[in-house]
C-alpha cells in the first residue's frame, strides 16, 4: 500500500467513526429535545452501532473487491443525507431508523478503511495510529456540542456537524485503490478460527461491551451526580485527548511489549476507573477516571491487534476484529439499558463494569489455553528434532 493510500484510509475511517466520541452527548440532547426516553438512547446507540458493525463487516470484503472509490464516494454522501435527514426528525422512530442507518454507511467507510490497514505490513501499529486519529476531531466536538452548538443551536446542530464529517470521506475516496485483496496465497498458513481465536474473540466483544455501555450513559450518570454542563464537556475532551496520546503511545510501544500481560492489564484499568466514575461525584475524580477507562480502551486495540494476529497468521480473524469491537459497543448500551431507569441510570454503569469484568476473566482463560498451545508446540518440535 502507499503513503498516500493508507493516509487516505485514516481520514475515511476517522470520519467514518466520528459519532463514537460524541455518541452519548448527541443522544443525550435527543433526549432533552424529547425525541428520545432515558432507555431510548441505550436503544438509538445498540442500533447505531450495530449497523455500524454489520456495516464494517461486510464492508471489509464487498468494499474492498471492486471499484471501492466509487463506493466509497457513494456511500460517504449517502451518510452526510442521513445525518442532515435526522436533524429534522421529529419522532421517535425517526430518529432510530436514522441512526441505524447512519451507522450501517459509516460502517461500509470503516470497512473499507479496515480491509486497507489490516492488509499493510504493520496492522497493529496502524491500529493505534487509526483509533488515535479517529479521536483527534472529537477532542473539539465533546467540547462544543455540549457547551457551545447544542445549546445555542439545538441538537441538529451536532448531526450537520457530522454530515461535515461524512463530506471529508467522500472528498478522500480518490486516494483509495480500487480493489484490495483479502487474503493472499502465501499467508495461508497457522489455525483459522481455532478454541484460542473464539474465546479471544467473545473476550473482545465483552471487553467493547462494557466500554459501549460505559460510554453511553456516562453522560447522563454525570448529570444525575449533578456535575455541570461545563465539566462534562471538559471530561469528555479530556477524556479524547488522553485517548490520543494512549492509542498512539500503545502503536509505538505494541512491538515490544509482553501482549498478554500488558492487555490484562489495561482490562482491569478500564474496570476499575468505569467503577470509580459511577461512584464519585466530585468533579476532578470523575475527568480522571473518565479519561483513564477510555485511554485504557483505546490502548488495547493494538494489542488486540497484535495478539490476533499471532493467533491466526491468515490475517482472516484480524479483518473481523474491529468490527467485533463495535459490535460489541453496540451490545453493551443494549444491556445496559434493562439495568437503567427513567430516574436511576447508575446500574447501566454498574452492568458496564460487569461485562468489563467478565471479559478479563475469559481473556485470562485465552493466554492459558494459548501458551499450553505454544508449549505444546514447542515441545512437539522439540521432539521431531531428536528424532
Amino acid at each position: 500500500m502507499s503513503p498516500t493510500t493508507i493516509f487516505g484510509a485514516i481520514i475515511i475511517g476517522t470520519a467514518s467513526l466520528l459519532s463514537l466520541g460524541v455518541l452519548p452527548i448527541l443522544l443525550g440532547g435527543l433526549n432533552d429535545a424529547g425525541l428520545l426516553s432515558k432507555a431510548g438512547i441505550g436503544q438509538a446507540a445498540t442500533l447505531e452501532l450495530f449497523g455500524l458493525t454489520l456495516g464494517a463487516t461486510v464492508g471489509g470484503y464487498w468494499m474492498a473487491r471492486g471499484a471501492m472509490r466509487l463506493k466509497t464516494a457513494a456511500t460517504a454522501l449517502g451518510l452526510v443525507a442521513v445525518n442532515v435527514a435526522n436533524a429534522h426528525a421529529e419522532t421517535t422512530a425517526a430518529v432510530l431508523l436514522d441512526r441505524a442507518v447512519a451507522g450501517l454507511l459509516a460502517g461500509l467507510l470503516f470497512g473499507a478503511a479496515n480491509a486497507i490497514i489490516v492488509r499493510s505490513n504493520n496492522p497493529d501499529r496502524l491500529t493505534g495510529i487509526l483509533c488515535g486519529a479517529s479521536v483527534v476531531p472529537q477532542i473539539g466536538l465533546a467540547y462544543l456540542f455540549p457547551v457551545v452548538l447544542i445549546p445555542t443551536f439545538g441538537v441538529a446542530a451536532g448531526l450537520y456537524a457530522l454530515a461535515a464529517g461524512a463530506l471529508i470521506a467522500a472528498l478522500f475516496a480518490v486516494t483509495l485503490v480500487d480493489k484490495v485483496s483479502v487474503l493472499e496465497r502465501p499467508e495461508r498458513t497457522g489455525y483459522r478460527f481455532s478454541g484460542a481465536v473464539m474465546l479471544f474473540g467473545g473476550a473482545t466483544v465483552l471487553q467493547a461491551a462494557g466500554l459501549g455501555a460505559a460510554w453511553t450513559y456516562i453522560e447522563r450518570v454525570a448529570t444525575q451526580h449533578g456535575l455541570s454542563p461545563s465539566v462534562i464537556g471538559l471530561a469528555f475532551s479530556a477524556s479524547l485527548a488522553s485517548q490520543v496520546a494512549a492509542s498512539w503511545l500503545s502503536a509505538l510501544l505494541v512491538p515490544s511489549m509482553a501482549k498478554w500481560p500488558s492487555l490484562l492489564m489495561l482490562v482491569l484499568m478500564q474496570a476499575g476507573f468505569i467503577a470509580l466514575a459511577i461512584l464519585t461525584d466530585a468533579p476532578t475524580a470523575f475527568i480522571v477516571a473518565i479519561c483513564l477507562f477510555a485511554s485504557a480502551a483505546c490502548a488495547l486495540q493494538a494489542f488486540q491487534m497484535a495478539e490476533i494476529v499471532r493467533l491466526d497468521t491468515t490475517r482472516r480473524a484480524a479483518i473481523l476484529i474491529l468490527p467485533m469491537i463495535l459490535f460489541g459497543n453496540g451490545l453493551g448500551p443494549l444491556i445496559a439499558s434493562f439495568a437503567t431507569t427513567e430516574v436511576d441510570v447508575l446500574g447501566g454503569g454498574w452492568a458496564a463494569v460487569a461485562m468489563t469484568a467478565a471479559s478479563l476473566l475469559l481473556y485470562v482463560a485465552c493466554a492459558s489455553w494459548s501458551t499450553r498451545q505454544r508449549t505444546a508446540a514447542m515441545l512437539e518440535t522439540t521432539s521431531t528434532m531428536r528424532h
